[in-house]
């Protein structure tokens, strides 16, 4: 019986330990997630946008809806700069360190300046910065495969 339960905790580790993600992967996958929020920015601003030049009328509720979702998505933009920034290895890779802190600076501050000014021409900018580095780290083989 005890012996039971040490084959099932084994194999509970075995199968955990085979859904872990590398860091590699964690990186693409908030790479392409920050895209994708920075889109959505993009497309709340061009909504807004619209919305004015129709002259369209929309009851409080779903003005609030609008703002916390504009506001969610401005958030997690955010959080995810700021995660990449900080998993950034200044003791390996210098200047390599420097140039993506620096680069995801640039995106962050875009991001809240075109969010506050309602101007997606910037954060369009930085949605290229990032698919840029997504592409040259999609060429970056995972050593943690």
């Amino acid at each position: 019986m005890i012996n039971s339960q040490y084959i099932d905790a084994y194999k509970k580790t075995e199968q955990s330990s085979n859904s872990v993600i590398s860091s590699h992967e964690i990186v693409r996958s908030l790479m392409k997630e920050l895209v994708n929020t920075m889109q959505k920015i993009v497309l709340d601003i061009q909504d807004e946008k619209q919305r004015k030049t129709n002259q369209f009328k929309i009851n409080r509720d779903l003005k609030d809806k609008k703002a916390y979702h504009k506001s969610k998505n401005l958030s997690k933009s955010l959080s995810i700069i700021y995660g990449l920034q900080t998993s950034l290895d200044f003791d390996k890779a210098l200047d390599i360190a420097n140039n993506l802190f620096q680069l995801y600076e640039y995106c962050r501050h875009e991001i809240i300046k075109g969010f506050s000014q309602k101007i997606e021409d910037g954060i369009l900018k930085a949605i290229e910065v990032i698919k840029q580095i997504m592409e040259g780290w999609e060429e970056i083989p995972s050593l943690e495969k």
